[in-house]
């Protein structure tokens, strides 16, 4: 799966456009494809899946600091 592909797939929910937003604010572009490419390189199955997208949101989040709590606030001003 391609960086844009990741991207694409994560723009077809809300909670993925916005957990994909904020990263791009974070990280921006560059370092996030870098850490996808990186993820995906580590992997050890040959086929991507979505548990290694989700190994990959989740190791983000850990690396932002991002708990649920913060990020539910963030989700939810969105949709007001």
């Amino acid at each position: 799966m391609t960086f844009e592909e990741l991207r694409e797939f994560l723009w077809e929910s809300q909670r993925g456009q916005v957990f994909d937003s904020l990263i791009c604010v974070e990280l921006g572009l560059d370092e996030y494809k870098a850490a996808w490419d990186a993820h995906k390189d580590m992997s050890s199955l040959d086929e991507l899946s979505e548990d290694i997208i989700i190994r990959f949101l989740v190791d983000v989040a850990e690396y932002l600091e991002i708990n649920n709590e913060d990020f539910d606030k963030v989700l939810e001003s969105t949709t007001k």
